[in-house]
């Protein structure tokens, strides 16, 4: 009945499954996390703060997966403005990075320009250095929704079920057996059987999410971002601050964040929240919104609290794993009596069939 089964219906699989039925595949999505569970913190996708700013190396894979992408939110923010919209940026830090501090995509965003306190004004947070262009901003539950709704309306059917194992997705019920399966479990690679990733860990990620119109740049403070490790007398770098605004007639901003790894509590953390709002707030008053008639200085305490937010970024050791391979039915490297009896059996071919797999995950925060 079908070509190939992906298994997640995060940003990851149903791009990918989208991609496939357009290409003429018959495709079915299988997850235990769908697009309209916005409020569920078992999938990373809904939570995201969700810009185009790439973290990826120059000469590295990603740049041109990025690019990719920078490419088609061209086509998303023209066809629906409501989830994607082009907005000016600002990246800021505190001490001269030289050329490092020259990102590899300055060639792919729009109005690229180095930017420094002394010649062009004070910048965000009192930073003395940094650049400025334009790019994309999307509205991460909304777009979710957006591509769930796509991938449906080209006949692709999303299966609520939990798949314990590579071999049961293979031969499900309802979708008959099938050759290849696309893994986008995200995070869920790190237990599937057939996968059992060690690599694949949580990276933990908090923002506020606030009401504040005014704010129509996304500012990002990178000293944050990234801090070489820490050596024996020296203070610890600061913490992440970012300010994305989300396209649609909200006024909503994305405050972040954080990025702790190997951290699996789905809790907001309120001093973090607290810490957020204030570096934030240095970077940007305007999220405090106009000034006081009174003339009162606004402070953090004066923006509009929407709702806290916390997401696991589904994260990767070495990078993302994208890669095709080959398998046989019931080799699962000594875990076989740990999958279930239905997919042991596979529809009464039994256990060595030969199969593919194209593994999709470990994206992190880049999804």
């Amino acid at each position: 009945m079908y070509d190939a089964v992906v298994l997640g219906a995060g940003v990851v699989g149903l791009s990918i499954a989208r991609e496939l039925q357009e290409r003429g595949l018959k495709v079915a999505i299988v997850a235990r996390d769908l697009p309209e569970d916005a409020n569920n913190v078992g999938f990373a996708s809904p939570w995201a703060g969700c810009n185009w700013y790439s973290f990826a190396e120059a000469g590295d894979i990603a740049t041109k997966w990025d690019t990719v992408t920078f490419n088609r939110l061209a086509k998303v923010a023209a066809e629906h403005p409501d989830l994607c919209e082009m907005i000016p940026f600002m990246s800021v830090w505190s001490k001269d990075k030289g050329k490092a501090g020259e990102p590899w995509f300055k060639d792919v965003v729009y109005d690229y320009k180095n930017v420094r306190a002394s010649s062009d004004g004070p910048l965000p947070g009192n930073n003395n250095f940094g650049n400025s262009f334009n790019s994309y901003v999307i509205h991460a539950p909304n777009y979710l929704a957006h591509l769930g709704h796509t991938v449906r309306t080209l006949g692709v059917p999303l299966i609520r079920a939990r798949v314990s194992s590579l071999d049961e997705a293979y031969n499900l019920p309802g979708i008959g057996r099938v050759d290849l399966v696309v893994n986008a479990t995200g995070l869920g690679s790190k237990s599937l059987i057939g996968v059992e990733d060690a690599e694949v860990y949580a990276a933990r990620g908090q923002t506020v999410l606030v009401k504040a119109p005014l704010v129509k740049t996304c500012i990002m403070d990178t000293d944050g971002f990234n801090p070489p490790p820490i050596k024996p007398g020296e203070e610890a770098p600061p913490e992440p601050a970012y300010i994305i605004p989300r396209p649609g007639p909200e006024g909503h901003v994305v405050l972040g964040g954080t990025y702790l790894k190997n951290v699996w509590d789905t809790t907001p953390d309120l001093s973090t929240a607290q810490r957020i709002l204030k570096d934030c707030f240095n970077l940007c008053p305007e999220l405090a919104g106009p000034p006081s008639k009174d003339g009162k200085p606004k402070t953090w305490q004066d923006i509009e609290v929407v709702a806290h937010n916390v997401g696991l970024r589904p994260a990767r050791n070495g990078g993302p794993r994208l890669e095709l391979v080959e398998r046989r039915i019931g080799e699962n490297g000594g875990r076989e009596a740990l999958v279930p009896k239905i997919a042991q059996a596979d529809a009464g071919q039994g256990k060595g069939r030969k199969v593919a797999v194209i593994h999709a995950y470990g994206i992190g925060s880049t999804g």
